[in-house]
């Protein structure tokens, strides 16, 4: 992170109020981004609908 660049400083800025962390590392591949981002990587960004984000943060299973 740049804290000279003004997005960087912004996002962290954001993400302090909103009680998160700003992270150049990939998320765990339990959480519900990591389960988001493997099954783009198995089924391809066409595959993906605002129903997997909602059974991501649920923890229901991501079907294709």
């Amino acid at each position: 992170m740049d804290m000279n660049n003004p997005q960087d400083v912004g996002a962290a800025f954001g993400a302090m109020l909103l009680g998160g962390t700003v992270s150049e590392e990939p998320p765990p591949p339990d959480s519900p981004l990591g389960r988001v981002l493997a099954f783009v990587a198995q089924h391809g960004e066409d595959a993906l609908t605002a129903d997997h984000f909602d059974a991501a943060r649920e923890g229901r299973p991501l079907l294709p």
